[in-house]
């Protein structure tokens, strides 16, 4: 198939990944979070402690940007910025009361697009779907 072509792999899981995104975004924007917002919730929660360079890396953003996501976190009540004795240049970042329950919310949204997927897929499909899937990213990554 040529990529120009209306119903070609990429701009079908292109249009699935946007539907996907919008979906969620109307979700998330129920409990006054974008996308990324939730996203850095969620990696706070699943690793206390964790600190900025981290977060940068698995967001794929620059510290500066990441300073400022974080910042706008913790003023919101979301999440907590320490140093530690063992390190006063790395501050530790870890979930708030209200940040923890928001992550409750955060993983409902998620679940629930989970489940909605594997409605759409056939129990007996989703082994080789997620193998192709895990083939077009992998096809991808070697790409970058």
């Amino acid at each position: 198939m040529r990529s120009n072509d209306s119903s070609s792999i990429a701009d079908r899981l292109h249009s699935l990944v946007s539907r996907e995104i919008e979906l969620v975004n109307v979700r998330l924007k129920e409990i006054e979070l974008n996308n990324q917002q939730a996203r850095l919730i969620k990696f706070i929660g699943e690793h206390p402690n964790t600190i900025q360079k981290t977060v940068a890396q698995f967001l794929n953003r620059q510290n500066a940007t990441v300073t400022n996501m974080l910042k706008s976190l913790e003023k919101q009540g979301y999440i907590t910025r320490t140093i530690p004795d063992t390190n006063e240049r790395q501050k530790q970042l870890n979930l708030t009361v209200k940040g923890s329950e928001t992550l409750v919310a955060i993983d409902r949204v998620f679940n629930e697009l989970e489940d909605t997927v594997k409605l759409a897929v056939p129990e007996d499909e989703r082994t080789g779907l997620v193998t192709n899937l895990n083939h077009i990213k992998l096809a991808l990554d070697l790409q970058h």
